[in-house]
């Protein structure tokens, strides 16, 4: 997903140790779809693209999954419908107590059940009246009450008994059942207040309470953490988060494709020292961005796209070859398609394919990459 720049460490330690893992399957999704989920993407400028095309290609390349965010600032916006402009109000309904506006996603659900592509949603980035500091970029929310209820606006429009299927007969009825609790709570872009895991952690139980008793059969997924994750999933432990989740996940970003691995077992580790170590993990984030240029410093695992093609066709058979030993059930590369400009960001670099200005997208060789993977990968496991 989009990030503003962030000066991301290197993380290339030489770890040791194997550390295994429970891989205790992914139900429900296989229900739904007939596939087991386990390789997908992230959005990135999915929404700008155009979408329906592209998630064919998706479909016929071997992802069965898609991770894309729901932004809380974006669907409720204003406090009361007084604050809504006259000339927006046809877009707002009231939900939970606040104006919402369900376009864009109602847009993505539609597309993605038309497909059958499983679609993990990630929930994030607060409102300015929710805010703890309306004028602070990535505050947290002010507490958990109110994101907990945004969360049950969500099921109630997409889950089991959710309006969207009643109000659209005419889709396939796939509805979401895995919930990502915000993204990367570690930096400040995301999360303003730090130390982040105390408050993180409140947010992340009551969110959990929230989707349980509106969908018990559904499952909330921890934001997923880069850098040195491990020592950000040891923070949530210490601060009380064994049991926020149903599931775990990291970013295990680096420049070498063995450390990769190395951080996923350094991760599961950390989930064994904290008793934890049973619970599956999902990479919610894995990629190299191809913005490397001569003249300019690049970022920690930035390369060039020829290079990038060459990592994932490693890093991704050899996640594929040890999930089952380290409890790994999705992995998703960051991400599907993206601009390829502003080098202030890797991630504008990072995406299987090109959106261009004139609205076209063009493969890049990470696409064909990719796809040879996904498919040899689909093939083997009778998807």
């Amino acid at each position: 997903m989009s990030r503003l720049a962030v000066a991301l460490a290197a993380v290339c330690l030489a770890l040791g140790g194997c550390f295994g893992g429970d891989d205790s399957g992914d139900p429900g999704s296989t229900e739904r779809t007939g596939r087991e989920p386990v390789l997908g993407v992230t959005a990135g400028a999915l929404l700008r693209a155009p979408l329906q095309s592209e998630l064919r290609t998706m479909a016929a390349s071997g992802v069965t999954t898609l991770r894309a965010p729901i932004y809380w600032s974006g669907s409720q916006p204003y406090a009361t419908m007084d604050d809504v402009p006259r000339a927006d109000r046809d877009r707002f309904r009231s939900a939970g107590g606040h104006p919402t506006d369900f376009a864009q996603t109602d847009r993505l659900v539609a597309a993605c059940s038309r497909i059958g592509i499983v679609l993990l949603p990630t929930v994030l980035d607060t409102p300015g009246w929710a805010a703890r500091n309306a004028f602070q970029a990535g505050s947290p929310p002010a507490g958990t009450a109110a994101y907990a209820r945004f969360m049950r606006v969500l099921i109630a429009r997409y889950g089991p008994d959710g309006s969207f299927w009643t109000e659209h007969p005419d889709v396939p009825k796939r509805p979401i059942r895995d919930w990502q609790i915000w993204n990367e709570p570690s930096h400040l872009v995301y999360w303003s207040d730090q130390p982040f895991a105390p408050g993180y952690v409140r947010l992340a139980r009551a969110a959990r309470a929230a989707v349980k008793d509106a969908d018990p059969g559904a499952r909330t997924v921890m934001a997923g953490f880069p850098d040195r994750s491990w020592e950000s999933l040891a923070a949530v432990y210490r601060a009380g988060g064994k049991g926020a989740f149903d599931i775990v996940a990291i970013h295990p970003y680096t420049y070498e494709v063995r450390n990769v691995l190395r951080i996923v077992r350094y991760a599961r580790r950390t989930m064994r020292r904290a008793g934890d170590g049973q619970r599956p993990m999902w990479l919610t984030e894995v990629t190299w961005s191809s913005g490397r240029r001569p003249g300019r410093q690049p970022f920690p695992f930035e390369t060039t796209p020829r290079d990038q093609a060459a990592r994932l066709a490693k890093a991704i058979p050899l996640l594929l070859r040890t999930r089952h030993e380290l409890g790994v059930q999705r992995i998703y590369w960051e991400n599907w398609v993206s601009t390829d400009r502003n080098h202030a960001n890797p991630f504008n670099f990072s995406g299987l394919r090109e959106l261009r200005p004139d609205g076209t997208v063009e493969p890049k060789p990470a696409f064909a990459a990719y796809r040879r993977v996904a498919l040899d990968f689909q093939r083997r496991s009778g998807g």
